[in-house]
């Protein structure tokens, strides 16, 4: 099955606008618990949280095919999950739902299953590249 256009112009969507709070995520300076996390920064992360769920219900019922998105982004969502999961355990105690964001374990699992050796590396913000090339 191949997404269409409509399907493949969300996932690029819903990936961009995770991307403020995945970069606060996988920044030296993510926060530790959500007490934690400066007023300023839980829109950005929300959003991500968000988004990345999106992106895994996406895969994880089908319209998006786990290869597409795991050989995209396949080792930031590594990164950042492997970095937010504790904030995501710590807000499932705090609304006694173990199924909040479950998508993102889905994806998780996708990606790491397409990167099974991959070795998350966390930089300072102002030292991490950006998707694409570089000049």
């Amino acid at each position: 099955m191949n997404p269409d256009g409509d399907l493949i112009r969300l996932f690029y969507q819903l990936w961009e606008d995770a991307l403020p709070g995945v970069e606060l995520i996988v920044s030296s300076n993510s926060p530790e618990s959500l007490e934690k996390l400066p007023r300023s920064d839980a829109p950005d992360l929300n959003r991500a949280l968000r988004c990345l769920n999106r992106i895994g219900h996406l895969v994880a019922e089908g319209p998006l095919e786990p290869r597409f998105v795991s050989t995209l982004i396949g080792k930031e969502v590594i990164r950042t999950v492997a970095k937010v999961k504790p904030l995501i355990e710590e807000a499932r105690t705090r609304r006694s739902d173990p199924q909040y964001l479950e998508y993102i374990d889905r994806l998780f699992e996708v990606c790491k299953s397409a990167y099974p050796d991959y070795e998350p590396q966390y930089f300072p913000a102002d030292e991490r590249r950006g998707m694409g090339l570089r000049i």
